[in-house]
């Protein structure tokens, strides 16, 4: 675990059998006082909590049983827990004052127990002797009629000034409660920045919850930060977490309560709090020219790294960055710096020579994935789970370890690019994205697939209807000769009319034997699937519900047996009619006979027919040619038969690309709307439709290269298509044409006139410039062509002031930076990285900044790098990680000094030396919060 700080369910009001109102048995002895801590610590780990405080009335005698049994806890296994695995117990009392009211004092949780007696002497605390079994009764401190009063007599004692906090009790109308009527002065006027509430805070009518988030005049408007507590006094431990509080700490300190009570938006939730589901936990760099080995954990909420110039800080945000193959952009002019090459020269003059690694760990819900690179080779490896490190693509670790991340003074460049402005947007949505593309390149392939099909199928339709006139053309051919023979016998003649008959009826007969040959081959296959079904329903052993499943599995056997058995049947019916030739009695057999009997007798009429012995080989020629034309003409129709549906289908998935397409721009859209909601509405973006055909000219430009098509002509056909009333209906019309030039062969015989092409001649073509376009478009470059899409665009504007826009670019640097780290801040999202986001920011909206990073780290991970105390301070970061020079003076080497929290008192020391504006960030955020 990082050195930063981390949520704790905290129950801070926790009694135990030395209280006067205990519900359960004494615990007396040594002994029995140390069975019951134990039983405590158990119930606490039961009941999911983190933290206690013993609170008994005036009375500390239980607490350091409790501690010691905290200590004493193992894991599972009987190893010992680690220090961070451990329930917190801190040390308190409940008190009675003259005010009057109650309140708990709290104090750290390492505080010592040799000075428990002193404390309650400071208190004017009478102690119970330990041997008792209960501290007796209860006697107010009168002495004590203020809060002021009540610090300022601990605050004499130097051991005990700054460990400890008073949380008065502001439970509503209760008797004991600060916050009845009429203590408004007292509330007002108290130095506590805290309170804690017998029960929830729900229980509080909407008064008193006014008072204690400082919305009303006369109670000073002063806001506290509240506790929730269990009050529990049952030894069975009934009441023990029912009300709790999330509170944030990186060592539980007195001070970490209060720093917690004065950033309350940040550091207390009265429930579980929401925590970035995706997490960059760890950067481990083998070793590095210049800030040598580096084994960093990181906050899962707002990390800062801060530092003098040139220690570090940035660089360790590269190697993050590098190491997740986050693609920074390239330099589109002059005035933007190149970031690749910036990160390129850094790892190759820092990690390269070394032969270094670097590892991030990052977390995806709770699964730890690692990603490994090499500088010598760039190469990446990772990890999933207890899996072993495998290769991997870059691509592959930008998509499922993605951050957002911007190097100095990017953001405020992120305007001069449309590039980077579009990777702003699509940040948020970049793995459905990713996942529409996927699905579109899959349909895409479907389509070509589907569309080199259509082409067989009307080169075939084609084919067809050619050899319907050839076949036409050869029977007029065959009548015609048999009308020119003369002196036949009536039978010879009826035989030479019949032959066309039979043999047709024998191609038949034919086709429909080899259907059912076919059919019995589909039915084959459709019971072995039906038997490996029932095997591997057989195989399947069950997890859960074993019986019902087992039922399930019994039925769903059953109806692939009965499937089984239906097609045996079938393929019974079918192997029925095909022995039927085998059998002369039967229709097939006595076809057979029939058939053999004429074409006997037709052999026999041809040689009676000798004196027309020419024309009978001419005859016999035509018939045997369209005997086989016929023949091909049933191969081609049953081609066309097994092909059926392809035009639909081919319609299907050409609609289905569309529609991807559509959904794309859908999606666009709706994070167009996120985002101007995220920047609150400093930033209106939107989504212009069919608004870029440059790849669809450029494409188009390339296959017609040679062609002498005019060049600015094409470039017309995409100013057509985005200039257009409707831009979709246009593109689709423009690719109809196309489509329809690419199929038109003017060389080809009987090829006809060009097909009319409107859309085309609208957009300014010439007859010429379609006569070239014909003559040099395929069908394949037409399918690859019309699979580029007329891109939509996204359109950024600034709200200058209310309902009044211009362009984003047109805003100041400060304008633009301002607005887009307010999107970022707000949206959900993975792990966000920026270098020195101040540089980029107007001084004035720093504290609209630190408000929103208060809730920002809820959704997603910050990680900062910075010089403005504010940022850090005020922003509440929970790890603070620091850096300086290697040596004093010397610029050529880093190092990383220290991490912590800003509750921990090295941290707070650091950062005033350190920043720019430390002590400053410290007063404003004590006058402001009292800290």
């Amino acid at each position: 675990m990082d050195h930063g700080a981390h949520f704790f369910k905290c129950d801070f009001q926790v009694h135990t059998p030395r209280d006067q109102n205990w519900r359960g048995s004494n615990a007396v002895t040594g002994d029995e006082r140390r069975v019951y801590a134990a039983r405590l610590i158990v119930a606490a780990r039961e009941k999911g909590l983190s933290a206690i405080a013993i609170t008994d009335h005036h009375d500390m005698e239980f607490v350091d049983y409790v501690r010691r049994a905290a200590l004493e806890e193992t894991a599972e296994d009987g190893s010992p827990l680690q220090l961070e695995q451990r329930l917190t117990v801190f040390p308190g009392m409940e008190l009675t004052l003259g005010v009057p009211c109650q309140a708990i004092l709290l104090l750290d949780a390492d505080f010592p127990e040799n000075l428990f007696p002193a404390l309650q002497t400071a208190l004017t605390i009478n102690p119970v002797p330990g041997t008792e079994a209960r501290n007796g009764n209860v006697i107010r401190l009168d002495n004590i009629v203020s809060f002021s009063q009540i610090h300022e007599k601990l605050d004499e004692h130097v051991w005990l000034k700054g460990r400890y906090i008073i949380l008065p009790n502001v439970s509503g109308e209760g008797k004991v409660s600060v916050l009845r009527d009429g203590f408004h002065g007292k509330y007002a006027g108290m130095p506590c920045v805290g309170g804690y509430v017998d029960g929830s805070l729900e229980k509080l009518k909407p008064g008193f919850r006014q008072r204690l988030d400082g919305k009303i005049k006369e109670w000073g408007f002063k806001r506290i930060g509240c506790f929730q507590t269990s009050d529990n006094r049952h030894e069975d431990h009934r009441q023990l977490g029912v009300n709790s509080t999330w509170v944030k700490w990186a060592i539980p300190t007195a001070e970490a309560l209060r720093q917690a009570c004065l950033a309350q938006e940040s550091r207390i939730s009265q429930e579980e709090p929401r925590l970035p589901p995706v997490v960059i936990s760890r950067v481990d760099v083998s070793n590095s020219t210049f800030l040598g080995p580096i084994a960093l954990e990181l906050n899962a909420q707002y990390t800062a790294l801060i530092g003098g110039r040139g220690t570090g800080k940035s660089t360790i945000l590269e190697y993050l960055r590098w190491a997740l193959c986050d693609q920074p952009p390239g330099a589109s002019d002059e005035d933007s710096p190149n970031y690749q090459s910036r990160r390129a020269r850094l790892i190759e003059s820092t990690l390269t020579s070394l032969g270094a690694t670097v590892d991030v760990t990052f977390s995806l819900h709770d699964v730890p994935h690692v990603v490994r690179r090499h500088s010598k080779d760039g190469s990446v490896m990772i990890k999933i789970g207890s899996a072993e490190l495998r290769e991997c693509t870059e691509a592959e670790a930008r998509s499922l370890l993605p951050i957002q991340a911007y190097s100095q003074k990017q953001l405020s460049d992120v305007s001069v690019r449309i590039d980077e402005l579009t990777r702003f947007l699509t940040a948020p949505i970049r793995t459905d994205l990713t996942q529409l593309k996927t699905r579109a390149e899959d349909t895409a392939a479907k389509l070509r697939q589907r569309y080199g099909t259509l082409q067989r199928v009307r080169t075939l339709q084609k084919d067809l209807a050619g050899r319907d006139l050839a076949a036409q053309s050869l029977q007029e051919q065959s009548a015609s000769i048999q009308a020119s023979l003369t002196g036949l016998l009536p039978e010879d003649r009826q035989f030479l009319d019949q032959e066309q008959s039979y043999s047709a009826a024998s191609r038949t007969i034919t086709s429909w034997s080899d259907n059912v040959a076919t059919l019995r081959t589909t039915f084959a296959e459709l019971l072995q699937e039906a038997q490996s079904s029932d095997t591997a329903a057989k195989a399947f052993v069950p997890q859960v519900q074993q019986e019902l499943i087992a039922e399930i599995s019994s039925d769903y056997q059953r109806v692939m047996r009965n499937i089984g058995s239906a097609i045996n049947q079938l393929d019974g019916h079918l192997q029925q009619f095909l022995t039927l030739q085998d059998d002369p009695a039967s229709s097939v057999g006595r076809w057979i006979a029939a058939l053999e009997g004429f074409r006997a007798n037709y052999s026999a009429a041809v040689q009676r027919s000798s004196a027309h012995k020419e024309k009978m080989a001419e005859l016999e020629g035509i018939n045997a040619r369209l005997n086989q034309h016929h023949d091909e003409t049933v191969r081609t129709q049953e081609q066309i038969a097994a092909l059926r549906g392809t035009e639909d289908e081919y319609a299907s998935e050409r609609t289905a690309w569309v529609a991807l397409r559509s959904d794309h721009d859908h999606l666009m859209d709706a994070q167009c709307q996120v985002l101007t909601a995220n920047s609150e509405g400093a930033i209106r973006a939107t989504i212009k439709r069919f608004a870029n055909a440059a790849d669809f000219v450029q494409r188009l430009k390339d296959i017609l290269a040679g062609s002498g098509a005019r060049r600015e002509r094409l470039e017309a056909v995409g100013t057509a298509i985005t200039a257009a009333s409707d831009p979709a209906v246009m593109w689709q019309e423009v690719l109809r044409d196309l489509e329809l030039l690419s199929m038109f062969k003017p060389e080809e015989e009987g090829a006809g006139q060009r097909p009319a092409t409107v859309a085309l001649t609208r957009a300014g073509l010439s007859a010429a410039d379609l006569d070239k376009i014909a003559a040099k478009l395929s069908s394949t470059d037409w399918l690859q062509l019309s699979l580029v899409e007329i891109g939509s665009e996204p359109v950024f504007e600034y709200r200058s002031r209310e309902n009044e826009y211009i362009p984003f670019r047109n805003a100041s640097a400060g304008q633009q930076a301002t607005a887009l780290l307010k999107t970022l801040l707000n949206e959900a999202g993975p792990p966000l990285v920026i270098d020195q986001p101040e540089e980029d920011l107007d001084n004035p909206v720093i504290t609209e900044i630190v408000e929103q990073i208060w809730l920002a780290k809820q959704k997603r991970q910050i990680i900062f790098a910075s010089h403005n105390a504010n940022l850090v301070v005020n922003g509440d970061a929970e790890l603070v990680v620091w850096c300086d020079y290697r040596k004093a003076g010397d610029q050529s080497g880093g190092k990383i000094v220290g991490e912590g929290a800003i509750d921990v008192p090295v941290v707070r020391e650091a950062i005033k030396k350190i920043m720019e504006g430390g002590e400053a960030a410290f007063k404003a955020r004590r006058e402001k919060y009292g800290f």
